[in-house]
Formats: C-alpha cells, structure tokens, sequence
C-alpha cells in the first residue's frame, strides 16, 4: 500500500479506539482527575516498553531526547485538560450525549492545521469542508438516546466543549512533532505531564493522591486499561499524522461516533436501534460519504 493510503488506514484504527478507551470510565466511579492521572500511568508505562522496543530491534531510530521537546510536555497538559473536560461531561450527561459535542473536535483540529500548516495548498479545501459538515451532522445524528426525562446538564455540554477545543489543540501539537519525524518518543513526555499536571491538580485541590474509593483493585485497573487503549490511540494517529495531512485525520477521526453508536447500542443500551433506525441509518450513509470526501480532497 501507499504510504498515504496507510495514512488512512491507521487514522481509521484511531477513530476505533478513540471510541474505546473512554468506556472504562463508564464503569468507574473514581473522580476525573484521578482517573486520568492512573490512566496517565498505564499511557506512560505502555509508551516507554514500546519505544525501547522498538529501539532494541532497530524498528526506529528516534532519539529520547529530541528537539522542541517542550512540546510533547506543553501537549501532556493540555491532553488533561480535555482528557477531565470529557470525563466529567460523560459523568454528567452520558457517553452519547457527550460525544455529540466533543466530535467538535474534529471540525477544530482540521481548521488548525488547514490555517497552521497551510495543508490548504496541499489538499482540495472544498472536500475537506464538505467532509466537516457531513461527519459533524452524521454525529449529531448518531448521537441520541432512548429516553432523557432529566432536564439537560448545561454544565456537561460546556465541559464537552472545552474538551473538543482541548483535543483539537493536542492535535496540532502531535502533528507538529510527527512533522518532524519524532512518532513514538513524543508519547513518553505527552503520558509523564499527564502523570504530574493531574497530580499537581489533585494535590492542590484534595491536598492528597490517596484512592478513596470502596473497590480500589477495579478503581487502578479500569483507568489502567483506559490508558493502555489510549496508547494504540494515540499511536495510531501520529502515524496517520507523519503520512497525511493532519485535517484530514482530524477528519477520519470523526468516524468514532460510528463506533460509540456501536458501543452505545450493544452495551450499555443508551439507544433504542428500532425506534431511531432512520436517523441512524443517514448518520451512516453521511459518514461513509464524508470519507469518500476526505479520498477525493487528496487525489
């Protein structure tokens, strides 16, 4: 295959498990921060066995220590601050509903890197924004729920935002350093700022990193996870970064409704498939044709 088909490829690998690894905190208890900061140890962990991995076996020929390394740390900071922006709106208005306003990030994560690093003269702008209104509209389409008798969480929709203006940024900063041909390295700074910025937090505003919770042995493992699936996230997207431009993986990394939609349907019941199948149905239908938009916008 191209090496710009691959790009494709591992942008579509990232969508599913940008879908995935927020499910664990669907079955955790444990306060944002905290989870994000366990789960900031199992990024960190798995980014530092797969760099010397690969090193030993002279996969990659990176440097541990490599210019504008400050980068890689300033994105550790601000993937946490997206990373609890999302998990408290999850908390409060639910995995669907949350999703459908932190899919803004992929409109904002194209937009930066169109106006950044110029990928307008590279690509053909009109299908990228094509793409942008199709996958944000199959989005919101996908994103409903069976029944909702509570009054809104205003507050769930503003952090969902806050995220997805978060997450567009941490985007910008990865492709900035896949750019430069720093893939893997850039993970071991990203995961170990999560680590301190979420403690730092933590000890400023709890005064302790104690886990307080009633099943701690659930409480270590689920945000463990949580982070070993973001690796394979985050992984897959800076090599879709360092292949194709970075709109449009922004882009493509929107088919994660698809896959929440999945996940919303079979686990844990959020949507009722006979009563919204048509709508369903055209959230498909726009995605598959967003895709096919983001093909042509490179041909």
């Amino acid at each position: 295959m191209s090496n710009a088909l691959w790009g494709y490829v591992f942008a579509t690998i990232s969508s599913v498990f940008s879908a995935v690894y927020v499910v664990p905190k669907k079955l955790s208890s444990q306060k944002p921060i905290t989870y994000a900061m366990i789960m900031g140890v199992g990024y960190f962990i798995v980014s530092v066995i797969g760099f010397v991995s690969l090193r030993i076996f002279n996969y990659i020929d990176e440097e541990i220590l490599f210019p504008r390394v400050y980068i890689a740390c300033i994105n550790g900071i601000v993937w946490t601050i997206a990373s609890v922006s999302v998990l408290i709106s999850i908390d409060k208005i639910g995995l669907a509903k949350s999703n459908q306003w932190k899919s803004l990030q992929g409109p904002i994560g194209a937009f930066l890197m169109l106006v950044f690093f110029s990928e307008f003269l590279t690509t053909k702008v009109t299908f990228i924004f094509l793409a942008i209104a199709l996958m944000t509209l199959a989005a919101l389409l996908f994103s409903t729920r069976e029944s909702d008798t509570k009054p809104l969480d205003k507050t769930g929709i503003l952090h969902a935002l806050v995220a997805a203006l978060f997450y567009g940024i941490s985007s910008l900063l990865s492709k900035s350093l896949s750019d430069d041909g720093v893939v893997f390295a850039q993970q071991i700074y990203q995961s170990l700022f999560v680590i301190i910025s979420s403690a730092l937090y933590t000890l400023i505003k709890y005064r302790t990193l104690k886990i307080d919770v009633p099943n701690i042995k659930k409480e270590i493992t689920l945000p463990f996870i949580g982070g070993v699936l973001f690796f394979c996230n985050s992984t897959s997207l800076v090599l879709a970064y360092s292949r194709i431009e970075g709109s449009i993986v922004s882009m493509l990394h929107q088919l994660n409704a698809i896959w929440l939609l999945v996940i919303g349907i079979f686990a844990f019941k959020e949507i009722n498939i006979k009563k919204h199948w048509s709508r369903l149905v055209c959230g498909l239908i726009l995605s598959v044709v967003g895709v096919f938009m983001l093909i042509w916008a490179k041909m």
